[in-house]
């Protein structure tokens, strides 16, 4: 559904010469349908939304990227890369590429329609993309991965997170309100991570992971 909505937009019909490269470097301003949006996109709760983005596949390559570049932070040998613990950054492993084209086909484009008006100010223009992951046990120095994450918010006017699986329990994010509001620390909602789907809300907005029960949960964060 996402690459329907997305290449079968009004704007790639009428720039049938746009190439990959094209959008890579950002070259162009990618427009979707907003009628098409509307058939796409759930609203979860205020500002925040979801839709189905990945592939079952695609979110299995993710993972086992991110733990193959989990073993190899392990070693004291590539300590160099600064690869981190638990947070694999898509720019260091070279797949930079992958967070671009969310950036430009994804984020860029729907955050005109739901974001124009409270929390975008201009053109969005940075985009950090990394795979990090949960698990139910206690955080270790050989996995790196935590078992929740504090209520916080994103330096970013908005953050797409995706599910990328893999089987678990618990692990849902929980939203407290925006930042600088009369909402901000008040329970608003909560939403169970599903492999593929994706969240996109502003990145003032107070989150929080909630413990993994059982499992490992993976996520793919742009911001």
């Amino acid at each position: 559904q996402a690459s329907k909505i997305i290449f079968e937009s009004s704007f790639f019909k009428a720039n049938r010469d746009v190439t990959v490269d094209n959008v890579l470097e950002g070259k162009v301003n990618v427009h979707l349908n907003e009628a098409l949006l509307e058939d796409w996109i759930d609203q979860e709760m205020f500002d925040v939304y979801s839709f189905p983005l990945l592939s079952d596949e695609f979110c299995k390559s993710l993972r086992f990227i991110m733990n193959k570049f989990l073993g190899v932070a392990k070693n004291e040998e590539y300590s160099h890369l600064k690869l981190g613990r638990g947070v694999i950054d898509l720019d260091v492993i070279g797949m930079g590429w992958v967070t671009d084209l969310i950036f430009e086909l994804v984020i860029k484009p729907i955050s005109r329609h739901l974001f124009r008006e409270s929390e975008t100010q201009g053109e969005l223009d940075f985009r950090h993309g990394y795979i990090t992951g949960y698990t139910a046990g206690p955080k270790t120095k050989q996995s790196g991965l935590r078992n929740r994450l504090v209520p916080h918010t994103d330096d970013s006017e908005i953050t797409l997170n995706i599910g990328l699986g893999d089987k678990f329990n618990g692990g849902d994010v929980r939203f407290w309100g925006l930042r600088g509001t009369s909402r901000e620390g008040k329970f608003v909602d909560e939403f169970g991570p599903i492999p593929g789907t994706a969240l996109l809300h502003s990145g003032r907005h107070l989150h929080e992971v909630s413990p993994v029960l059982d499992g490992d949960r993976y996520a793919f964060i742009v911001w």
